[in-house]
């Protein structure tokens, strides 16, 4: 996807999670029990305002603490982010948890963080629709990439005790995930796991980001796939 493709999502999904919000804000949101629909709605209007003091701090070297406007609403915290990262070069350094420190991160990240809280959202409220078709391939691959390799604490060092293969039904996709002493070994392949999962983009994405199973089928051993579900924070 490119910068245009990301920023729309954020936009389209970003609005959708707010609208979520209101329809239902007392509404408990399943994949964060300890949230009410409002708290979600308040999480995402703190992380965009905190992505978008990153990106215009152009700061590498350590995060910078966000001005604290308790008035700012949801929907100018969104357009403040999407002004950010609009009018911020993707090369330009910026601090983040993992070695790519760059805007360029944050553009990615966010939309991805917009479309599974949208998702949350929308769920709380009574009803979600999946990830996007366009993004929901590279949600898959932004939390391999990302939240299966690095905590805000660091790299990741330990996974589960066994290999995942993810199989995409609609459209291609499909990736090997094998855990070993230098790491995580992600090859883009058809190939036996000793676990295995099957269906949407939208669906797995969601599962490796501990949102349940949807529809998805599965293979091999059940506490090894809990374990998978459990790795992104």
């Amino acid at each position: 996807m490119d910068k245009s493709a990301y920023l729309t999502r954020i936009d389209d999904d970003g609005r959708a999670a707010l609208a979520a919000v209101a329809s239902a804000p007392d509404a408990r949101v399943a994949a964060c029990p300890d949230w009410s629909n409002a708290e979600l709605g308040g999480h995402l209007g703190m992380v965009w305002g905190y992505v978008t003091t990153q990106v215009r701090a152009c700061d590498p070297s350590g995060s910078t603490r966000p001005e604290s406007d308790p008035t700012a609403s949801g929907t100018s915290l969104l357009a403040g982010l999407l002004e950010a990262l609009a009018e911020t070069d993707d090369g330009s350094p910026a601090w983040n948890w993992t070695p790519q420190l760059t805007a360029g991160f944050w553009v990615r990240r966010m939309a991805h963080e917009t479309a599974i809280h949208r998702w949350d959202a929308e769920d709380a409220a009574g009803g979600a629709s999946p990830i996007h078709d366009d993004l929901a391939p590279d949600t898959v691959q932004e939390a391999i990439d990302v939240a299966l390799q690095f905590h805000r604490s660091g790299p990741i060092a330990s996974w589960p005790d066994g290999s995942l293969h993810l199989h995409r039904t609609d459209g291609p996709g499909e990736w090997l995930l094998v855990p070993g002493d230098d790491g995580l070994t992600v090859t883009l392949e058809h190939a036996k796991g000793d676990a295995a999962m099957a269906g949407s983009a939208s669906d797995l994405a969601l599962w490796l980001w501990g949102r349940g199973r949807g529809d998805l089928r599965s293979w091999g051993d059940e506490a090894l796939l809990d374990a998978w579900s459990s790795v992104a924070p």
